[in-house]
């Protein structure tokens, strides 16, 4: 039995979640270098990812940092576990840049971000749609690892 089959076996999905965090995260030498993990992986840390930023200081923060760089990376994660509402309002937050795709040079989307000041509102307003949780990420993220788990571990 894998680890990850292992941690598929708690009683809860929070934990679930966290422990196969873990497990991958053990594959990623340094921060944003995902070279050694498999798309499958890619995918669940990508959700981690937009969900940590969100979570943490909205859309804006999400683009501002360098976690931005994977917008449409995080876009084709949320695609894979057909999570539907979220997929819309990331549409809608990607579509808020000039240029498509996102920029994923990190200065060049900051200053993007500094010069959209009368979009604040549209940012605000995602975040609010997106903490309303309309899918269930984490019943989604277990579903596609339940589905993958030989792409696990």
């Amino acid at each position: 039995m894998t680890s990850t089959e292992i941690a598929l076996l708690l009683n809860d999905d929070s934990e679930k979640i966290k422990r196969i965090g873990e497990i991958i995260g053990k594959k990623i030498p340094e921060k944003n270098n995902f070279e050694n993990l498999n798309e499958f992986e890619k995918t669940f840390i990508y959700i981690d990812i937009l969900e940590d930023n969100v979570t943490n200081g909205g859309f804006i923060q999400f683009f501002f940092s360098s976690a931005g760089e994977f917008a449409h990376e995080i876009f084709h994660a949320y695609l894979a576990i057909n999570a539907e509402k979220t997929i819309d309002i990331l549409s809608e937050a990607i579509m808020l840049f000039p240029q498509i795709p996102v920029p994923k040079d990190q200065t060049i989307r900051q200053r993007i971000l500094m010069q959209k000041e009368s979009n604040i509102d549209l940012w605000d307003e995602l975040d609010h749609r997106f903490y309303k949780y309309e899918d269930d990420i984490v019943k989604l993220t277990l579903a596609y690892v339940e589905k993958n788990i030989s792409n696990f571990d």
